[in-house]
């Protein structure tokens, strides 16, 4: 007999559910919702269908129809769930509560209003494991403090690059209500530099000093998250991690790099789709342009990238019809910016790539010609129309009918970071230390949590390849790259260990990752806690991102908070008891012994692995 081939959703399907649930594996409103695609959409051709389970994976009830116009429908949880986890890594209930006060409007607002607050720099706290080589004092800033000879600070410089990446992850941790976190990542992953690499490279004075030149790449993103594109990609082409991660540092006249010059137009502005007409010789002649930029300053407390003329191709550049025919004549310095401005002129090919990019990180992969000509075409001619402004672009999406359509709910599998940060985030688990000058012990907690982020292939300074990560351009499987036989079993391991509890303990102090699905479930009223039906209601809406049907969340509590039993009292008594004498253990382990039952059952499924 043949062996039965198995789609990645059947596949996960059978991994993460349980028995009790296993007659309701085909939910109705899952078939009836979720966007697939095999060679491009298919779609049937009348919505009357009198038997929804006959449906074949690869249809969808209903063609998207929807476009930019203003949202004008319902403003509930559902929604406001959605907008966050979309905008954010996943959300907490005081994020909820407070956009549920606003207008749909208003909540967009605010979630697009990125405050200039900079966060303090990554410290010294890897001095009690290994003495700075500089001598910086335990818990002072290190990224001003330069290794001035070369091939000096390689040890600390190693130290300094973990602490960079655990402090990124505690950002991405502590984030604040809006944006500014999701689109860092946007921005880095579309304009990547992956540490280590630069830290392998031979140049003079990066073996101590790759960390403060990847944080100030970094920080160059996050003051410019919901900036202005151009002037982004202005700013890049001279950013010292740029120049030694794409090898503009050794561009020169006497021998042309390309290595940069086509990246900048195929992957960071032009793309290379069938309107991306640039050539070979365009390539040829952008490397000519920007030779002769060089990191200057490397061993000072601020690098800087300079224009050096005896480095640089001083002949015309000809470009071909493509740009127009541009001639960008030998103008020294200028010439960088003469460069991005015929870039930009190509307007509606840089503009619309980057929709196409927007798009597929916050909405969904599959763009079809209905999606290209009512969301990607319009958003484009508004990006353009707005000076290249990046917020403008978003709060119109994010306002449309088309960004709320039940099609792009519950679609589109989470990245490790929503997934894995994101529940942190909306279960309010601590990861702070008790004693917050023990630089230490805080680092190496949130160092430990980026390990787990790599195991499930996405962590912070480390990325794939100078595309990104494949999840999010990859033609055909885009997000399903995220999920493979080593991954999926680490996506749900490392969910089910918070549960139980991951201890960690270093200089001194211990701290446990635990979810309290307890203090969780008294956010909400008591009213929504006495009631089974009520709490498995509400947690099946912060934990999932449609709903399920009426028996798969009866047998949930049926299993869970009524413990096999067949009526509601046994779960309304616990809660009474408990309530009513909170210090009582014996009442207390049996509304937790249950509550984690309920979670556990819920993150099982998969659905919790989508957004």
């Amino acid at each position: 007999m043949r062996n039965k081939i198995l789609t990645r959703r059947a596949l996960l399907r059978k991994l993460f559910s349980k028995e009790i649930l296993e007659n309701y594996q085909t939910d109705p409103l899952f078939q009836k919702y979720s966007r697939k695609i095999f060679n491009g959409r298919r779609t049937l051709a009348s919505t009357n269908i009198s038997n929804q389970n006959t449906l074949s994976e690869l249809d969808r009830v209903n063609p998207v129809t929807s476009g930019l116009n203003p949202y004008t429908g319902a403003w509930t949880d559902r929604q406001a769930i959605h907008l966050l986890k979309r905008t954010g890594f996943g959300f907490k209930k005081s994020d909820l509560d407070t956009i549920s006060n606003l207008s749909m409007m208003e909540a967009v607002d605010l979630i697009l209003n990125i405050d200039a607050t900079v966060p303090l720099p990554p410290i010294n706290n890897y001095e009690l494991d290994e003495p700075d080589e500089n001598s910086l004092p335990y818990g002072e800033d290190w990224t001003t403090d330069a290794f001035i000879t070369n091939g000096t600070g390689n040890t600390t410089d190693r130290k300094r690059m973990t602490s960079l990446t655990s402090w990124m992850t505690n950002l991405a941790i502590s984030q604040d209500i809006s944006i500014r976190e999701k689109m860092v990542l946007f921005w880095y992953h579309f304009i990547p530099v992956d540490f280590d690499f630069i830290k392998a490279s031979s140049n003079q004075y990066i073996s101590g000093n790759t960390a403060r030149v990847c944080y100030l790449y970094i920080k160059n993103l996050r003051d410019l998250s919901g900036g202005n594109f151009k002037t982004l990609i202005r700013s890049i082409a001279t950013q010292p991690a740029m120049m030694y991660y794409l090898n503009n540092q050794a561009n020169t006249n006497t021998a042309p790099d390309e290595n940069f010059a086509r990246e900048i137009m195929e992957l960071f502005t032009l793309g290379k789709g069938p309107n991306s007409q640039y050539t070979q010789a365009d390539v040829i002649e952008a490397a000519k342009v920007l030779t002769g930029w060089r990191v200057q300053n490397l061993n000072t407390s601020i690098p800087t990238t300079e224009f050096v003329v005896n480095k640089h191709d001083d002949s015309a550049k000809q470009f071909s019809a493509f740009f127009d025919n541009t001639l960008i004549s030998n103008s020294g310095v200028q010439e960088l910016d003469d460069f991005i401005d015929m870039i930009f002129a190509k307007s509606e090919v840089v503009s619309q790539y980057i929709c196409r990019r927007l798009y597929r990180f916050f909405v969904y992969y599959d763009i079809d010609p209905y999606i290209e000509t009512n969301v990607i075409e319009p958003l484009a001619q508004h990006f353009v129309a707005n000076n290249w402004e990046i917020l403008p672009v978003l709060d119109k999406l994010f306002k449309s009918q088309h960004f709320y359509d039940m099609a792009n709910r519950g679609v589109y599998i989470k990245s490790p970071l929503d997934l894995f940060i994101g529940f942190i985030r909306t279960m309010n688990i601590e990861t702070n230390v008790s004693d917050p000058t023990n630089y230490n012990a805080q680092y190496y907690i949130w160092q430990r949590l980026d390990d787990l982020l790599a195991d499930m292939e996405q962590s912070m300074g480390s990325i794939p390849n100078v595309a990104g990560w494949q999840a999010f351009y990859q033609n055909p499987s885009f997000h399903e790259y995220w999920i493979n036989s080593n991954t999926i079993q680490k996506r749900f391991a490392y969910l089910s260990y918070i549960f139980y509890g991951i201890t960690f303990t270093h200089n001194g102090l211990t701290i446990k990752i635990k979810a309290d699905t307890l203090a969780f479930v008294q956010q909400f009223p008591n009213a929504t806690c006495i009631d089974p039906n009520l709490l498995v209601d509400e947690c099946v809406k912060y934990l999932l991102p449609i709903d399920l049907s009426t028996e798969q969340k009866n047998d949930i509590k049926i299993q869970n908070l009524l413990t096999g039993q067949a009526t509601d009292y046994y779960w309304t008594q616990a809660w009474n008891n408990y309530t009513q004498d909170p210090t009582n253990e014996t009442y207390k382990l049996a509304v937790t012994t249950r509550l984690n039952g309920l979670f556990l059952t819920i993150i099982q499924l998969a659905e919790f692995q989508l957004m």
